[in-house]
């Protein structure tokens, strides 16, 4: 004879989703004003923050964040005008607003900011710049902006293949090649590498027409690491220039190599593909330690731009102090002006000049890369 056996069932209070002070219209509101009141003072339309946010209905909601960075926003524009650097307009676009409440009753809006710059000396060919920021706004009745950041550099975005595991477990996985790929052959042709139109020249060996063409191809790609500037100029160098990596798998920290390589993870730890990379593939001041010691081209600093070629790689030291902190590539040559494509805050074609004069004291070494390894 069986017995029947009670069923039991477990139950739990339903979850109640955090829920926002304002509504997400509300929150595009503001931040439109507020980057229309940044565009005022980059391009000296008004002189104060107090001028800028004067009559604007959700002015509360960003005033503090505007003053905060009034002085930089000012300073900036009074360097650049010293150059000859004149902005007649700005105009930036949000898109995909997404709104994050959290527990604590504070939010954080997290937008892709479209921008647009145009130089009194060639308004045909206006600066574009495309940033997803992640503004956080205080937990008040009233919510008022409290910082920004870069978002890319505080989220890390997993693909929607078999690979997702491994990029968690190993790091970035590539984004521009088929995912069963295990090994990497540098592309013969234009047409390998996605290029319509690209002039490939001899010079030495490498391409500078490549490097230039697959940066401004690739300049708003997605980043696969928190700091993406020098790994988007490696990719730049090797995909699109051409050139060949050296020591490969060899000491990693050491500024005598430069590579990267994708592996296949074994099936017990849940498969996918990682990256293993030399320090000089990621990170600037490595990166030009090693041209500085394995290219035979020569250097130039921003003072001397003018002599800049397309396909150049740009190195920046912030505020002149440390090592290099950022890098990039010349994608376009006008009127001895050099303009630079790069990651982290992606831009295309962004004036040499603007990244000088963005921080006071920062300078630029520009490399003409010519292997000496091969």
């Amino acid at each position: 004879m069986r017995l029947a056996t009670p069923s039991t069932s477990v139950t739990s209070d339903a979850a109640t989703p955090e829920k926002a002070p304002l509504s997400t219209a509300t929150y595009t509101a503001a931040l439109d004003e507020y980057l229309k009141a940044v565009a005022a003072l980059t391009t000296g339309a008004h002189s104060t923050a107090e001028a800028a946010t004067q009559g604007k209905p959700h002015a509360a909601k960003y005033s503090w964040l505007l003053k905060a960075e009034e002085f930089w926003l000012l300073d900036t524009r009074r360097s650049l005008e010293a150059d000859g650097l004149v902005y007649t307009g700005m105009t930036s676009t949000l898109s995909d607003v997404l709104v994050l409440p959290a527990s604590d009753g504070s939010v954080a809006v997290r937008a892709t900011v479209n921008e647009q710059r145009t130089l009194a000396d060639s308004p045909e060919e206006p600066e574009t710049n495309e940033t997803a920021l992640l503004y956080t706004f205080s937990g008040q009745d009233a919510p008022v902006p409290r910082g920004k950041l870069n978002a890319q550099q505080f989220e890390q975005r997993l693909s929607r293949g078999d690979d997702a595991l491994g990029t968690v477990t190993y790091g970035s996985v590539e984004s521009d090649i088929s995912p069963t790929a295990l090994t990497r052959q540098v592309p013969d042709s234009p047409a390998a590498i996605g290029l319509e139109t690209a002039q490939f020249e001899a010079f030495g060996s490498i391409s500078r027409s490549g490097t230039s063409e697959w940066a401004k191809k690739h300049w708003n790609s997605r980043h696969e690491y928190s700091q993406d500037c020098t790994n988007f100029v490696s990719k730049a160098l090797y995909h699109g220039g051409g050139m060949r990596m050296k020591g490969v798998s060899k000491d990693r920290k050491s500024t005598n190599n430069w590579w990267r390589t994708k592996h296949s993870s074994p099936p017990h730890s849940g498969g996918g593909f990682y990256h293993l990379w030399s320090h000089t593939w990621t990170v600037a001041d490595k990166m030009e330690t090693f041209l500085s010691k394995h290219s035979a081209g020569i250097v130039n600093t921003e003072s001397k731009q003018k002599e800049a070629k397309v396909g150049d790689v740009v190195f920046f030291n912030w505020g002149g102090r440390g090592g290099w902190d950022h890098a990039g590539v010349v994608t376009k040559m006008k009127n001895g002006n050099a303009y630079v494509s790069a990651h982290n805050n992606n831009r295309l074609n962004q004036r040499l000049d603007t990244y000088v004069n963005s921080q006071r004291g920062t300078w630029a070494n520009i490399h003409r890369v010519i292997p000496e390894w091969y």
